[in-house]
């Protein structure tokens, strides 16, 4: 069994946070740059194969929930520690939601969203994996009925 990763814990914490608050500051850079070259994301209320690029090539899916809601926060609930290089975070993430888009019917609405997160590093510290599971009722209910 592996035990380096044991012995480094609250490095993966740290740079968790540090890709947190990078996120509530709406810096994609900053994000990105925790990134190994080929990290990637999951993002599962969007369908099981959601899968989006999480390194340079690719900014758009960091930078989508904070430009449809501009005053974005997230709040870290918990971080936990799982097997090998994995860690499991539980966050709120919270704002107006202002994106204007025919399916929304409530702009400017408040939102706060529960999501799980499930991540991966590489030996260097890097993020390899972000799989991202959230409170989906929260954003349809500011869709317009389809009745």
């Amino acid at each position: 069994m592996d035990t380096t990763w044991r012995e480094n814990t609250t490095d993966l914490k740290a740079i968790a946070q540090r890709f947190f608050g990078a996120y509530d500051a709406h810096d994609v850079e900053g994000m990105i740059a925790l990134c190994a070259d080929d990290a990637r994301g999951r993002y599962v209320p969007y369908g099981r194969e959601s899968i989006a690029s999480h390194s340079g090539r690719d900014r758009r899916d960091l930078a989508s929930f904070p430009q449809a809601v501009p005053d974005f926060r997230v709040e870290v609930i918990e971080m936990m520690l799982a097997e090998g290089n994995t860690l499991v975070a539980q966050t709120v993430m919270s704002g107006q939601y202002r994106r204007t888009l025919s399916v929304i019917s409530k702009q400017g609405q408040a939102v706060a969203i529960p999501q799980s997160s499930f991540w991966r590093f590489a030996a260097d510290g890097k993020i390899t994996r972000l799989d991202a599971y959230w409170d989906n009722a929260v954003l349809n209910g500011l869709m317009k009925s389809v009745l």
